[in-house]
This record gives C-alpha cells, sequence and structure tokens, in this order.
C-alpha cells in the first residue's frame, strides 16, 4: 500500500508543478487581441443573425395583419342592383326622388326572392350614410331590399318631389 501512496504523492507533487508553471505562462499581447478581435466579431454575427430573424419575423406579423385591414378598408361591398334584381315594387314612384341603394352589412351575401319593403325612419338614419337631414326631428321613407332569409341586403331614401313651378292654368 506505501507503494500505492508513493505513485500518488509523486503525481500530486507533478501535478502542482505543471500547474505553477502554468499559472506564470500567458498568450502575448498580440494573440490576447486577435482572440478579442475574433470573440467580437463572432457576437456581432450572431445578433446580426438574431435582429435579421427579429425584423423578418415582424414584417411577417404586419403582412398579415396588414393586408386584410388594407383590403377591408378598400374593397368595396358589392352594391345592390334595384333594376335587375328586384321586382318592380322597389322602382320609386312616379313623383319621388330616390338615392341609390346602400349595401348594408350582409350585402354580399346571395339573395333569391329578395322583396323591397317600405319603412318609415328617422331623419337620424341619414347620417349614418353620410347624408344631410334636412330636419331631425321628422322622418324619412325607405326602401329596404330584403331576402327570402329575412336579411336587409340594401336600403335607398325616398321623398316625394316638390315641383318648385306650377303650371298655369
Amino acid at each position: 500500500m506505501s507503494d500505492r501512496r508513493h505513485r500518488d504523492e509523486a503525481l500530486t507533487r507533478a501535478l502542482r508543478v505543471v500547474s505553477e508553471d502554468d499559472g506564470t505562462l500567458s498568450a502575448s499581447a498580440e494573440i490576447e487581441a486577435r482572440l478579442l478581435a475574433e470573440a467580437h466579431a463572432i457576437a456581432r454575427s450572431r445578433r446580426r443573425r438574431v435582429y435579421a430573424a427579429a425584423g423578418a419575423f415582424a414584417a411577417a406579423l404586419l403582412a398579415v395583419t396588414a393586408v386584410p385591414v388594407w383590403r377591408a378598408a378598400t374593397v368595396r361591398p358589392p352594391t345592390v342592383d334595384p333594376v335587375g334584381s328586384v321586382a318592380p315594387a322597389a322602382r320609386p314612384a312616379p313623383g319621388e326622388i330616390a338615392t341609390e341603394f346602400f349595401p348594408l352589412m350582409y350585402s354580399n351575401v346571395p339573395v333569391a326572392n329578395g322583396e323591397a319593403v317600405r319603412l318609415e325612419l328617422p331623419q337620424t338614419a341619414l347620417a349614418s350614410f353620410g347624408i344631410e337631414a334636412d330636419d331631425a326631428s321628422g322622418t324619412v321613407l325607405a326602401d329596404v331590399l330584403v331576402g327570402q332569409d329575412g336579411l336587409a341586403r340594401a336600403v335607398r331614401f325616398v321623398r316625394p318631389a316638390t315641383n318648385a313651378k306650377k303650371e298655369p292654368r
């Protein structure tokens, strides 16, 4: 056992000597500067890759959200053609002035057997379509196109025509 112990102590002494020699050695200033420069270059390269990936992700996220918003803002819903798709009852009677049909929320849902329903609405309803009301306290006539499913597709506002000139008798 003493032989083994003797070998362990000899190995320990030899390792301590090597450790002390290594402690006094160091790289030259030039080598140290080159190593630091290389480490900084590697770090910059990694940061660029991370920033590029983050930028690509941000651009993709922006496109995914901006394109539908842009399309919703620029694509106008299809207008309803009252002449071709609605019964003659939807056409204004002689002596009436009517606006064009304004599409409503469900105007893009296909309609079959639609009907025009005449309603009396407060004149304040005109403001939601960008039309100025003559007198906000009164009412206005409106033709509403309603599909067979009961959904309103379009609305137009109707008023009686007034003759400024009366014909002489």
